[in-house]
């Protein structure tokens, strides 16, 4: 139970990316949130929803409980700062009163009394290469250092994104608790479903941009057609920056005929989709955490990431880490996995093991001594 010094301790925390976000940071709230009540028994949690996206989800299928509180009111984000100054209240407030503030995105809230934590999922955006111009970079950087100014202690996915955001902002390395992420909620619901694509694929989950490799990738598949494999290669996920790049190499490409590539595909359907993949491929350039991988190991699917970001110390020995900068040694470990199938049979083995050793549970519970080392000052 989280407890300060004098009875249960209330816990705000921003709930807004979950209601609209179907990407990670949304994924990471929600699960989150889900997972709190039964691995934190007492916990007092109260979410702040105030956004004028029609959420996507309904209460039942975010897994809220009738003692979880959600303070929800559509209106646009930018006037929240406006509207506390007016009612002279903070989003602490608003929530239903909180010890504790949790933020999950660098879009900083106004606070009032609670105490003050923050996830940081990344410092990718400072890097050459993220996508951003240099005045949204600036934007990205002013933003977490308040955040970080404002936190009494900040969390990160992983010892990599929390020794980045050391590095990269200054932020003492001590005040920063670490809680990776977990992977279970793709085990939830039952055996998935026939998977939509007809004979053997690899699959690819993520944003279409520049960092993810994709152009790389599609010189490793090349190399396993060319080898006489019969795979195809499933892309799946929006454009994002650098895009343009990829899609004019995949029109010159021999295989072309042979990449399926879907913008969007509903969650039921992409459990399917990866489950019935003979391969994960993810060789991106740099991660914070890298979930979708970690979600294939769990569901048995061999995963070849690479050795970028924070993806040897989520995945372990559960995936082949070629070097995402070495088309070559992408191309080999893609061509071994998909030819042969004692490794492939192995890596399922040891990426379904590492799979468990992060769990929404374990999430829970170390997101909570985060809470109650920042109420300890």
């Amino acid at each position: 139970m989280v407890r300060g010094a004098v009875g249960r301790v209330r816990v705000g925390l921003d709930y807004r990316t979950a209601l609209v976000n179907r990407e990670g940071i949304g994924r990471a709230t929600r699960e989150l949130v889900r997972a709190l009540p039964e691995a934190v028994p007492g916990l007092d949690l109260r979410l702040f929803g105030w956004t004028l996206a029609r959420r996507a989800w309904s209460r039942a299928e975010l897994g809220l409980g009738t003692s979880t509180r959600l303070a929800r009111l559509r209106c646009p984000s930018r006037w929240i700062p406006r509207l506390c100054a007016a009612l002279g209240r903070g989003v602490d407030d608003l929530a239903g009163g909180c010890d504790v503030f949790h933020h999950t995105q660098t879009h900083v809230l106004p606070v009032r009394r609670a105490v003050e934590t923050a996830i940081v999922f990344d410092c990718i955006w400072a890097r050459p290469g993220s996508g951003l111009s240099e005045e949204a970079a600036a934007r990205m950087a002013q933003g977490v250092r308040e955040l970080c100014a404002r936190a009494r202690r900040v969390l990160a996915p992983s010892a990599f994104a929390a020794d980045d955001l050391a590095r990269t902002l200054g932020v003492e390395r001590a005040r920063i608790d670490v809680a990776h992420l977990g992977s279970d909620h793709v085990l939830r619901g039952g055996p998935p479903g026939p998977p939509g694509v007809e004979g053997p694929y690899v699959l690819t989950v993520s944003r279409v941009d520049a960092r993810k490799n994709h152009a790389r990738m599609l010189h490793a598949f090349e190399a396993a057609v060319r080898a006489g494999l019969p795979h195809r290669w499933v892309v799946a996920g929006p454009r994002g920056f650098g895009a343009q790049d990829f899609e004019a190499a995949l029109e010159r490409s021999p295989v072309r005929e042979r990449v399926v590539r879907f913008d969007f595909v509903p969650e039921l359907e992409l459990r399917a989709l990866i489950h019935g993949a003979s391969a994960f491929f993810f060789a991106s350039l740099d991660e914070g955490f890298g979930l979708p991988p970690l979600e294939a190991a769990a569901l048995g699917v061999p995963v070849v990431a690479s050795s970028g970001g924070a993806l040897p110390e989520v995945l372990g020995d559960g995936a082949l880490l070629p070097d995402p900068a070495d088309a070559q040694a992408i191309a080999h470990d893609l061509r071994a996995v998909l030819a042969d199938r004692e490794l492939a049979l192995e890596l399922s083995r040891r990426g379904k093991a590492r799979a468990r050793e992060l769990s929404w549970a374990a999430c829970a519970r170390a997101t909570a001594a985060h809470w109650r080392r920042a109420l300890s000052g």
